[in-house]
């Protein structure tokens, strides 16, 4: 039985999709249109916003299933004990940026609220508010994640890199 926070993350998923595959779409029309000598000076705009939220969005999901890059080479070297207390180290820095970024891209939405979007009508704050929302989605998985890691003590470093 799938639980609330895995439908979310389907949808998450299926929205991220759908952004990823809207940018390719509106760069392609984009082009052929500029080429046929009727270019759509919106769709790059358009794409652009597209774009943000779909790394957004693909960084939380690389995050939920833990492909995100990790060099580890120097901490294998430590005994589990130490690894442990880095891997929690690094958590915890990384939820502190994200948190940083949820209230100083807070700020930044707020001062785009006025500001159109390129040759659009669209707020240039629908661009920047993925900056907040998705570091507040990065911030919720990594503590998640955070919290399964500390509750089990027997996890090695290794477990950081299997789902949860």
């Amino acid at each position: 039985m799938k639980t609330t926070l895995d439908l979310l993350a389907q949808g998450e998923d299926a929205l991220g999709k759908l952004c990823l595959a809207g940018c390719a779409l509106l760069v392609l029309v984009a082009a052929v249109s500029r080429a046929l000598g009727a270019p759509i000076l919106w769709a790059i705009d358009v794409a652009m916003l597209l774009f943000i939220w779909c790394a957004f969005l693909g960084a939380n999901a690389a995050l939920r299933a833990r492909q995100h890059i990790i060099i580890d080479v120097v901490v294998r070297l430590f005994p589990q004990r130490v690894q442990r207390a880095l891997l929690i180290a690094h958590w915890c820095v990384m939820i502190a940026f994200l948190a940083a970024l949820v209230v100083l891209g807070t700020q930044l939405t707020l001062l785009n609220l006025e500001r159109p979007m390129g040759d659009t009508e669209i707020p240039y704050a629908f661009v920047t508010a993925a900056v907040p929302l998705g570091s507040l989605l990065l911030a919720t998985t990594a503590l998640r994640q955070l919290a399964g890691f500390v509750r089990d003590r027997k996890a090695a470093f290794g477990a950081a890199e299997s789902p949860l």
